[in-house]
């Protein structure tokens, strides 16, 4: 029987060692979703597939099919991202976000439209200078195409709570959840609403920002059922 082989365009989510020279990446591709990929020589820093294995690498990556994963035959880096490296904030957003996304997909499962979101998310966090903004963005984005959108009104005005498994409610006979102000829900729909590369809250203050942010972390944790986002706790 053949070997399956497939051409696809890749990002990294996450290198583990394998071996005393050799790398497990966990890939989510455009066309096949997440995938276990064997990299040959990736620990050596003179190989060829080094860059290839890197997290946050976008690339065009050329598989062969075997029994437990898949292995990495050649590539191409489409974009490095390197500007990711280069701010400590931008790189623990990003970090966050190959974290939820590995968390939160199974094996050989994924769609394009995630992998173009997760891709978009990861240069624009590579070059900008507001990067929770864009880190939100992609949050809200990323639940809503997992199945996960939460609630919002249509207006900002009304009495609204944010609840942890749903999103915003009128609160009237709601018990519990996190009180919502007209600047709340606006900044909420902006970030929904709004491609990355135009997310602009330079006129949000930062505790609202800052208020959001808590409100999609729970709000990610309990929808995608994860333990944890052990990149976040690195936050300054």
């Amino acid at each position: 029987m053949a070997t399956k082989r497939i051409e696809c365009q890749g990002v990294v989510l996450a290198a583990m060692p394998y071996g005393e020279s050799d790398k497990i990446i966990r890939l989510y591709t455009e066309r096949a979703g997440k995938l276990s990929v064997l990299v040959k020589g990736a620990k050596s820093r003179r190989s060829a597939t080094v860059a290839l294995s890197e997290p946050f690498t976008f690339g065009l990556y050329r598989l062969s099919a075997g029994k437990s994963f898949y292995y990495l035959n050649s590539g191409k880096i489409l974009q490095a991202n390197m500007g990711l490296r280069n701010n400590y904030d931008n790189m623990i957003y990003a970090s966050a976000l190959v974290e939820i996304v590995d968390k939160s997909s199974m094996e050989d499962e994924g769609t394009a439209r995630i992998f173009s979101l997760i891709r978009k998310a990861l240069h624009e966090l590579s070059l900008t200078e507001a990067p929770l903004a864009v880190f939100l963005g992609f949050l809200i984005k990323y639940l809503s195409f997992m199945g996960y959108r939460p609630m919002l009104p249509e207006s900002d005005e009304g009495s609204y709570v944010f609840l942890s498994d749903s999103g915003a409610v009128e609160a009237e006979g709601v018990a519990g959840g996190e009180p919502l102000d007209g600047r709340d829900i606006y900044t909420l729909r902006h970030l929904l609403y709004t491609s990355l590369d135009k997310i602009n809250l330079e006129d949000v203050d930062k505790a609202t920002l800052e208020k959001i942010y808590r409100l999609l972390k729970v709000y990610t944790v309990v929808n995608l059922q994860l333990d944890n986002i052990q990149s976040l706790q690195l936050r300054m």
